[in-house]
């Protein structure tokens, strides 16, 4: 988890990190749209977070994911947006914010690359909770990096 806005995340000099850790697993589901390079599907992912917070996290993004379709090592670039709850309160948030909640938008940010065997693929992610810009009324929100390993079936 990292301090500070998600948009900082990408700025080496601005960032930094929470001590504060997450892990997690995801099923999900996706189909192309039409005969573009695009897919629309639906992730359910459970977080556990420990370190400076332990609590759960259950996100459900709507994911629109663009398949590069092309040996580049990169496999798709995607882009989520949903709900998140978490069981307590999380206390990065709290510490960054003042004070927080269990339901915020979750959204997030992907980059898949391609391994070896087609059917393995890896992946670089924010994580992010916020208030979406005030649809929620605690202003606050959290940050995490995440590499995964996706394996289709």
């Amino acid at each position: 988890m990292t301090e500070g806005s998600w948009h900082e995340t990408v700025s080496p000099d601005r960032l930094s990190f929470a001590g504060s850790h997450l892990v997690g697993v995801a099923v999900g589901t996706d189909q192309p749209l039409g005969h573009s390079q695009f897919s629309l599907g639906a992730e359910a992912q459970l977080v556990a977070h420990f370190g400076r917070q332990d609590h759960l996290e259950l996100s459900v993004p709507i994911v629109l994911r663009y398949h590069l379709g092309r040996p580049t090592g990169v496999a798709s670039l995607a882009a989520g947006l949903g709900l998140s709850y978490a069981t307590k309160v999380p206390q990065v948030e709290i510490d960054r914010n003042g004070a927080s909640q269990r339901w915020f938008i979750h959204w997030m940010a992907e980059v898949e690359f391609d391994l070896p065997d087609p059917a393995v693929t890896s992946f670089l992610r924010l994580h992010h909770r916020s208030d979406g810009y005030g649809i929620f009324e605690v202003d606050a929100g959290s940050t995490g990096f995440v590499f995964g390993v996706r394996r289709r079936f």
